[in-house]
């Protein structure tokens, strides 16, 4: 598999499978709450050992930090902020609950290419 197969699957497993009901409910409680604090934490944990899962870790150590870093970052101002919703408000599109989950997770992977493509 790609760099970026692998973050799509690390991605969904972060996202979803370790994201609990407290961290998905109270994460856009404020910019530096510990939900959101917390899900970013464990959302880069899982990209990590993704990212460094395919090659020896000493290949990969040295990027390593950086690259948490951007992916702690992205994924905390795309939550935090509500980039979605705010999305879909400037376009003007509909407030359904399944648009804005489409809109968050197009705009995570779009992240990940983006990084997979110019960092990784």
């Amino acid at each position: 598999m790609t760099l970026f197969e692998w973050f799509l699957v690390g991605h969904l497993i972060g996202d979803w499978v370790f994201q609990n009901d407290w961290m998905a409910q109270h994460k856009q409680n404020g910019l530096f709450n510990r939900a959101i604090l917390v899900h970013c934490a464990v959302y880069t944990a899982v990209l990590m050992l993704v990212f460094c899962f395919p090659t020896a870790l000493s290949q990969r150590l040295p990027a390593l930090l950086p690259f948490a870093l951007l992916i702690y970052l992205s994924h905390w101002l795309i939550d935090a902020f509500g980039l979605a919703a705010r999305w879909m408000k400037f376009f003007r599109q509909t407030d359904a609950l399944f648009m804005r989950i489409a809109v968050d997770q197009i705009l995570h992977v779009v992240v990940l290419a983006l990084l997979v493509e110019f960092v990784a």
